[in-house]
């Protein structure tokens, strides 16, 4: 009789059978995720450096509020059927998709901090190009995107129509964006500044068409201080930047000498020669890149000289380094002129008097 008892109590009770199955089968989910992420990330021997040694962090907590909120949820389900209480199940249908919504954005959060780090360590190892303020950029960018997703999703939980709201932002930032457009252009300009990375600071960059060059102090989000040689500061907005054509004198890579030199018309026969000498001596030179171009030609014959065209570049591409280069090869070309017995050309006028003219 106590036997038949238990039975007919599990076969009425039927609802409490299903709850304990269902915190059964939280409890083994949680502790079957947590198992999963420690054979990931301890068998394998997994560095930190390895975006598999943090699954753990980024996975396991969101992971098991998700489980709870859906047991939860079906918890409060079987409650709901058993007692009639339909009128209430909409409430803890949407207490159950704002929890789904959370646990993801919170999941999303941890996997951004994690892809943040992980992107720092290998700028800090130098296997990466991107440099600290464009982390700090992306980072930004995520952290209002998701926040922004999340917003409109709990939102359209609580029952507000998010339509009306997306279509008045749009309009309202329409017209923000033409009241403010100056202000617009010269804050996307900075975002391509950083995103582009033309130039960073302490490096000389020069806007042909303006006529500004200098070094660069500050790269700020409206606009960047350009210290010129005159050692004035520059304030340009970063509108400009996406409409000028810029030139980054710290990133050359060379410079080239390029020089035209007269010879007089009666060292004629020694011309050849001097080419010769002079190719060989770039061709030879410490400072001079001898794998790129190096030309040395009679370039022409001009009224008073015959002109021969150099033209070479420089390994190092600084101004000091540069200049020291080509004065050496400049008195090494004059000694080799010197050492054929000829000489450099002068502008020179010469004046023919017909017969019987006086002076």
């Amino acid at each position: 009789m106590q036997e038949d008892y238990w039975y007919d109590w599990i076969f009425e009770k039927t609802w409490v059978v299903n709850l304990g199955l269902i915190v059964f089968f939280a409890f083994f989910i949680n502790i079957f995720i947590k198992k999963v992420l420690s054979h990931i990330k301890y068998k394998k021997g997994l560095t930190a450096q390895d975006w598999r040694f943090h699954l753990d962090y980024v996975i396991l907590r969101p992971l098991q509020l998700l489980s709870w909120v859906i047991a939860g949820t079906l918890l409060a389900e079987v409650v709901v059927h058993e007692f009639l209480l339909q009128q209430t199940l909409s409430f803890f249908t949407m207490l159950r998709d704002l929890g789904i919504v959370f646990s993801l954005t919170w999941l999303l959060f941890r996997w951004k901090k994690i892809f943040y780090d992980l992107l720092f360590m290998k700028k800090g190892k130098g296997k990466h190009a991107l440099d600290f303020s464009f982390l700090q950029l992306i980072g930004k960018l995520l952290t209002l995107f998701l926040m922004g997703i999340s917003a409109l999703l709990i939102l359209q939980i609580l029952g507000l129509d998010i339509v009306p709201l997306v279509t008045f932002g749009g309009i309202g930032a329409a017209m923000l964006g033409f009241a403010s457009k100056d202000i617009f252009s010269n804050f996307f300009g900075g975002l391509m500044l950083n995103i582009t990375r033309p130039f960073s600071l302490e490096e000389t960059v020069e806007l042909p068409h303006r006529k500004i060059e200098g070094v660069v102090e500050e790269i700020g989000w409206y606009l960047t201080v350009i210290r010129d040689l005159q050692k004035k500061p520059i304030y340009v907005p970063n509108a400009i930047f996406s409409n000028e054509v810029l030139v980054n004198r710290s990133r050359m890579t060379h410079r080239r000498i390029e020089e035209v030199i007269g010879l007089r018309y009666l060292d004629i026969l020694s011309v050849e020669g001097i080419v010769t000498e002079v190719r060989a001596l770039l061709f030879s030179h410490e400072g001079i890149d001898s794998q790129l171009p190096i030309y040395v030609f009679v370039k022409t014959f001009a009224a008073s000289s015959i002109e021969l065209e150099i033209k070479a570049y420089t390994v190092s591409a600084r101004y000091e380094e540069f200049m020291e280069v080509k004065q050496n090869i400049l008195l090494q070309i004059y000694a080799i002129v010197e050492k054929r017995e000829a000489a450099l050309a002068f502008p020179s006028l010469s004046v023919h008097l017909s017969a019987g003219s006086t002076m």
